[in-house]
């Protein structure tokens, strides 16, 4: 294709958007045009205070009329994403979106079809997939080092308050969560699917522990049985009173996997006891700790050379869906089988 260099342009300028400009302005392939943030005065100061030479404009039907702007990057808050992603995709333009896509399944189902229909390039924010820690696990599991996998855990635990600037406009309220899994659980959710496969079924309960400020339950946990026989689990609480914790447990034919811990007599005959991985661990909440570069970098890569994103619109509809069964299974009581009608 056209090695012009492609034009992206920013909506919303909250703290995810500052690595997404930092990460696009970092790839040769592209230039950051235009900023639209919920205050364009605040905006443009912002834009100002950090360095970057950055066009700001008012709305995001101007951003999305531009048409020297090849991507839009969209981080506003939830409520906004599904409307968004189907007027830039309608647009032609490709696009980066943070979760959740909808709001419910089936705006997610009018933002699959939108995006297929208009043949963009799309990538969803679930960040995780590009931490070392995880492409570890991955590469490892794909050379069989564990042996065939039975069992899989994967947990999030964040304490959510009001330091986090969108829990005002969501953190804990249907309006604009609307669900422990959609809002942030769902990092946990895809990586269930990204290690261990697609899920036939799910049961789920949730729970309000000690906090009375959400309008959904902030804690749950959901089993999850695999198509391919396995079984797992996966939980997400908002309420803890500890520090940021990515959960992972992995059992397999050959060995296991414990957080920063691994067991595998096949590879290493002469081991007696847990090995430590030595790398970037999923260990903080601060978007400054996670790899949005990569991200970016696997995104631009799918449109200079023309092939699916890591997480294109098809992979980002399936971890939607599995998180929707949970949420389900939680309001029903009872087992949700996938794929959802």
């Amino acid at each position: 294709m056209d090695m012009k260099k492609l034009r992206a342009g920013v909506f919303g300028f909250g703290d995810v958007a500052v690595e997404y400009v930092k990460a696009l302005r970092e790839n040769s392939h592209v230039d950051v045009a235009a900023i639209v943030g919920h205050d364009p005065i605040r905006t443009r100061e912002k834009v100002g205070r950090l360095g970057f030479d950055i066009k700001v404009l008012d709305t995001f039907e101007q951003m999305v009329q531009q048409k020297d702007i090849d991507i839009i990057v969209i981080t506003s808050p939830h409520f906004m994403h599904a409307q968004e992603t189907m007027l830039a995709a309608q647009a032609g333009k490709h696009i980066i979106c943070e979760k959740p896509i909808g709001m419910d399944f089936q705006e997610m189902k009018r933002v699959h079809k939108a995006v297929k229909a208009a043949g963009v390039q799309f990538q969803c924010g679930m960040v995780l997939r590009w931490n070392p820690y995880i492409e570890t696990l991955k590469n490892m599991i794909g050379r069989g080092m564990f042996g065939d996998i039975f069992y899989m855990e994967f947990d999030y635990f964040h304490k959510l308050t009001s330091a986090w600037n969108g829990f005002s406009w969501g953190g804990q309220n249907r309006s604009g969560g609307p669900s422990a899994s959609l809002v942030a659980g769902i990092h946990a959710v895809d990586l269930m699917r990204y290690l261990g496969g697609e899920v036939e079924d799910v049961y789920a309960n949730g729970t309000c522990g000690h906090r009375t400020d959400f309008e959904y339950p902030p804690t749950y946990i959901a089993t999850l049985k695999f198509k391919n026989g396995a079984v797992g689990k996966t939980s997400c609480s908002f309420e803890t009173e500890s520090p940021y914790l990515v959960n992972s447990l992995i059992h397999g034919s050959k060995g296991s996997v414990v957080q920063d811990r691994f067991f595998t007599k096949e590879i290493f005959p002469g081991q007696t006891g847990w090995q430590k991985f030595e790398t970037i661990m999923p260990d903080s909440g601060a978007v400054s700790h996670h790899p949005f570069r990569f991200l970016v970098n696997d995104f631009i890569d799918a449109i200079v050379n023309e092939r699916p994103s890591m997480l294109n619109i098809d992979e980002t509809y399936k971890t939607h869906e599995l998180c929707m069964a949970i949420d389900t299974s939680i309001a029903t009581n009872g087992k949700v089988t996938l794929p959802l009608a």
